[in-house]
């Protein structure tokens, strides 16, 4: 079985995908998104049971929780989310992480909203030349030089938005809903779609300065992430993935999703294997964050 040592050391680099694990490991308990849901629950007075919390994903229960805030409160639930964010700090192994991204120039998509990554190397925020929203800033990116190809070269994405554009923060299920919309009609409907593109023999699509041209196009390894059946739109992009690799005549890209031991259920191995993803597991935590060929 293939290793993430294997995988970080191969001649063909992949593409990181981060989630919110690498905060987590060596941080404290005020690093998980579950608990500052709960945090926001409080504010808003929101009491529900364990079993109507264990009915809803975390999507719906942003959602919930946005129907339970005052209407005469001004302030947005997804400003309120990034100030509880405001004390998260980096740690050894984020630099450590992003360095090896930094060597090898790959690229870096992480579904996390705070800057723990790019601070840890001291990055700057970079935006597209035309075009800028801070509702989906899915052409900037943190990185020490302006990147013409998101493919090859290294750049920190954020897939979900950053609390430094609060509107840009995708937590609900609504939030994830207008994010499919949105790239499917890069994939599809718009003049130079994706899938006239790669039709047509290449070119630009709308997306070509984007993560999503990582997400489609890299080989990616996954961790920190437990990809659950609330991730509805990164599923989503990841079906229209292996979708694309039926009609491009370049050589598919391969996949890992990294996971402990005891945490790879058979269920989700079911859905991701469709997918061409490959499980790969790891006895503990250190394994994945601490791993000594991040050091190459």
């Amino acid at each position: 079985m293939v290793s993430l040592n294997d995988i970080l050391t191969r001649k063909e680099k992949p593409a990181l995908l981060i989630g919110n694990g690498i905060n987590i490991h060596g941080g404290d308990s005020t690093s998980s998104w579950v608990g500052l849901l709960g945090a926001l629950s409080r504010q808003q007075g929101l009491r529900l049971t364990a079993d109507e919390r264990k009915e809803m994903s975390n999507t719906e229960f942003f959602d919930i929780l946005d129907l339970a805030h005052p209407r005469e409160d001004r302030s947005s639930l997804q400003s309120e989310f990034c100030d509880l964010m405001k004390g998260w700090r980096h740690t050894v192994h984020h630099e450590t992480i992003t360095g090896w991204a930094h060597r090898h120039g790959r690229p870096i998509i992480t579904v996390n909203f705070d800057e723990n990554l790019s601070r840890s190397k001291q990055l700057e925020l970079f935006h597209p030349k035309k075009g800028f929203t801070d509702f989906y800033p899915w052409s900037s990116y943190f990185s020490d030089r302006r990147v013409d190809d998101p493919r090859s070269e290294f750049a920190i994405w954020h897939a979900h938005g950053m609390m430094k554009y609060s509107r840009s923060i995708r937590l609900g299920l609504t939030h994830y809903m207008g994010s499919v919309q949105r790239a499917r009609s890069w994939v599809y409907n718009r003049k130079n779609s994706l899938r006239e593109v790669i039709k047509n023999g290449g070119g630009e699509w709308h997306g070509s300065d984007t993560w999503l041209e990582v997400i489609f196009f890299c080989p990616i390894v996954i961790f920190g992430f437990t990809f659950g059946k609330d991730e509805n739109f990164l599923r989503w992009l990841f079906l229209e993935r292996a979708k694309l690799q039926k009609i491009t005549p370049e050589p598919p890209k391969k996949i890992w999703f990294v996971v402990k031991d005891d945490e790879g259920s058979d269920s989700r191995r079911l859905f991701f294997k469709r997918l061409g993803v490959e499980f790969v597991t790891v006895p503990d935590y250190p394994d994945i964050y601490e791993n000594e060929a991040w050091q190459s």
